[in-house]
């Protein structure tokens, strides 16, 4: 599927940070206190409709061509990295609460909530985003530096199963992070993986400098044994 850019709000500077000690994931206002995802992330998508997060159980059998309604991303499956895990909920309090994205632990996967249209859909309006830890020790998010174009990522919802194809990963400087549009834009059907950069040897005891991130874009035409 064709990726659609909609129109950003740039409201401020931002940047992408990383705790020394825990691997955690932090989203702070240059010049201001880590208080929030980045300006540059508060998008508004193209007019769609965002369906309300369902409390049916999932459907984990992907069907080619099948309408989706967009509803809130339960679980991530990325079987060339090994990776399986429940998704929850990081909203606005919980960002003001721990100024920032921080995973209460290193096997959570958070979804944030507050980008509007950020929903798991075939009519999307807006690109998912999924924060998880990387660290020296097992954490969930560990494998992403292992990602290659191709790979495929199942999201479960409420409402069937999605499947992504990964399309770049990218290691970017945190300061680049918020200027870069590949990852700023709102495109709909767009599923964009987030953790720090740690690479085999790194010192634990030094502050991350760099983010690496796996874009993905929806296949409609995948089936259950594809992804």
């Amino acid at each position: 599927m064709t990726p659609v850019a909609s129109r950003r709000l740039l409201v401020g500077a931002a940047a992408l940070l990383c705790a020394i000690a825990g691997g955690l994931i932090a989203v702070g206002v240059a010049g201001g206190s880590d208080a929030g995802p980045p300006a540059s992330l508060r998008r508004t998508p193209a007019p769609a409709e965002t369906a309300a997060p369902s409390s049916a159980a999932p459907t984990t059998d992907p069907i080619a061509n099948a309408v989706i309604a967009a509803s809130a991303p339960l679980r991530l499956r990325v079987p060339a990295i090994s990776l399986d895990g429940a998704v929850t909920e990081y909203t606005q309090q919980m960002i003001d609460d721990r100024d920032g994205f921080d995973p209460p632990d290193l096997s959570t996967i958070s979804w944030d909530t507050t980008i509007a249209g950020g929903l798991a859909g075939t009519d999307s309006a807006n690109t998912v985003y999924l924060y998880g830890h990387s660290w020296v020790d097992a954490a969930v998010f560990n494998g992403l530096k292992e990602m290659k174009a191709g790979d495929l990522a199942a999201v479960d919802t409420a409402n069937g199963t999605l499947c992504y194809q990964a399309q770049k990963t990218l290691t970017l400087d945190k300061a680049e992070y918020k200027s870069n549009d590949e990852l700023t834009n709102a495109i709909p059907n767009r599923l964009v993986l987030v953790s720090c950069y740690r690479p085999v040897g790194y010192d634990p005891n030094s502050a991350t400098v760099k983010n690496i991130v796996v874009v993905l874009q929806l296949d409609q035409n995948a089936t259950n044994a594809g992804c």
